[in-house]
């Protein structure tokens, strides 16, 4: 009876059949999750391409004085609310962008340093950042004059695709549970 048992548990370890239906219950949710992350990964590289272009753009166009071929008017300043108009309209694909888009605007001393670095503002103002951190008084924004040195920030809030995924676990999110996606540039006036 010993042989026969220990016969029977030869072939068994000898087998190499395997069960696919236990195989793809373990390894599917894997495959599965790391497709949704990829997506996801995509969807927000394509928005933060996005607003880092448009961000450039509008930029261009008001250090080379052109902000008037989005304004009209026969006092064409641009303002915060015009600026970033002009960003939604150029990134497109942002949902929701008007609402989700907070700028940043100072002027920059290059012999002192970044003002923006100072206590409390190193971190991008976003639309729903906690009124204890920083309230919507403390957000920066200067015109500025010709021949300044400007630094601008936008951070702009998207909620995730898929709820749940890798991607979602390890991104830093706000409490909203959105992605906060920031684009920086640099200029300087160029004279009237």
């Amino acid at each position: 009876m010993i042989t026969r048992l220990l016969a029977k548990a030869r072939s068994f370890r000898r087998d190499e059949t395997g069960n696919a239906p236990i195989e793809f219950v373990m390894w599917f949710p894997i495959f599965l999750m790391t497709t949704y992350s990829g997506v996801e990964m995509g969807i927000v590289a394509w928005n933060h391409a996005n607003l880092e272009r448009a961000l450039d753009e509008t930029i261009q166009d008001v250090r080379m004085n052109l902000i008037d071929k989005y304004d009209t008017s026969a006092d064409a300043q641009w303002t915060h609310t015009l600026l970033k108009q002009i960003i939604c309209d150029k990134a497109g694909a942002i949902p929701d962008c008007f609402a989700n888009l907070a700028l940043e605007m100072v002027t920059v001393d290059p012999y002192v340093g970044n003002p923006m670095l100072a206590s409390g503002y190193e971190d991008p103002y976003c639309v729903d950042t906690p009124e204890e951190i920083r309230g919507k008084d403390d957000q920066l924004f200067e015109q500025g004059t010709s021949n300044e040195l400007m630094v601008i920030r936008a951070c702009v809030e998207i909620t995730p695709l898929f709820f749940g995924t890798t991607l979602g676990k390890l991104a830093q999110q706000d409490p909203d549970g959105q992605y906060e996606l920031h684009a920086t540039s640099v200029f300087v006036h160029e004279p009237i």
